[in-house]
């Protein structure tokens, strides 16, 4: 496994930028793979940070995210959910990441797959209920911390992340943030990877419509970006950020939230549980991730 990971990160070098459309100004949003990689590292993050201070092998390290401050760190074992609110002040930024399924137990909550109504500004919306009740769990203090950071710095933007079960609270919070608290949504940037699908049609196209940029980032088949089933009546959320072929080829799919000519267009034989432990970013913490998960994933 890690060599397949170091071919991952080798095949992602240079600097590519990502164009997508700012729906509500139609303006160009620029992402490049410098940003998709930075806050996938973030993401990883959350596996390793355990506590107030930014000390963890690897992603806390590099030169992205060296200098990091921890306002909030949480750990709820039995939810489950994990993560943390930092600041930057170099790059004048807000970071809340959320980490991803480690255990078993987390994967039973990722296919709690009952729809929840939710929110209530939504017409129609429906969520997955664990991925909610994962959210939910945290959700005020998170809210209240940033809050706080927000008006304290108030030309740093906002960016939300996580990875597997963690983008799928990272889109939840992304929601709740701009439902109840709509000026936020002109700070807010949201990098999701290999994140599962959240909720129905209803909220995928509002999610999809709205002004902030949102990167939904898939690494050629993972598996679990494929779960819930389209079937089941969920739908992922526009914009599909697609890694074709590893790194090198980066794939901006358009505001369609489901794409038939990137990640969709692979036949379920070539979904791959492993698939969903390369991203470009993670580095070694994917290796506490895989410890926790290889039963769960199939691996």
């Amino acid at each position: 496994m890690l060599a397949t990971v170091q071919v991952a990160l080798k095949q992602f070098k240079g600097t590519k930028r990502l164009e997508t459309i700012d729906k509500a100004n139609n303006q160009t949003v620029v992402a490049t793979s410098d940003n998709l990689f930075k806050y996938c590292e973030y993401a990883g993050a959350a596996y390793k940070v355990s506590g107030a201070t930014w000390t963890c092998p690897g992603n806390c390290q590099s030169a992205n995210t060296a200098g990091t401050i921890v306002d909030y760190h949480w750990s709820l074992n039995r939810i489950p959910s994990y993560g943390f609110v930092a600041h930057k002040d170099d790059t004048k930024e807000i970071i809340v990441s959320w980490r991803g399924s480690t255990t078993l137990m987390d994967w039973v909550a990722d296919f709690t797959v009952v729809p929840h109504s939710w929110p209530d500004q939504i017409d129609g919306s429906a969520v997955h209920s664990g991925f909610l009740y994962a959210y939910n769990a945290a959700a005020s203090k998170i809210k209240s911390v940033v809050a706080e950071l927000l008006q304290k710095y108030p030309d740093y933007k906002l960016v939300l992340t996580g990875h597997s079960l963690g983008g799928a609270q990272a889109t939840l919070a992304a929601v709740d943030f701009v439902t109840e608290q709509p000026e936020w949504a002109d700070r807010l940037e949201l990098y999701t990877y290999g994140q599962p699908r959240v909720g129905n049609a209803a909220f995928s196209n509002w999610l999809s419509k709205q002004s902030f940029p949102i990167f939904r980032t898939v690494y050629r088949g993972d598996l679990v970006a494929q779960v819930p089933l389209i079937a089941m009546g969920f739908q992922h959320q526009a914009q599909e950020v697609w890694y074709a072929s590893g790194g090198a080829q980066t794939k901006f799919c358009g505001s369609d939230a489901e794409n038939y000519e990137c990640q969709n267009s692979l036949s379920p034989l070539q979904w791959s549980a492993m698939n969903h432990l390369q991203y470009p970013g993670l580095s070694w913490d994917i290796l506490y991730f895989f410890i926790g998960n290889a039963d769960a994933l199939g691996i």
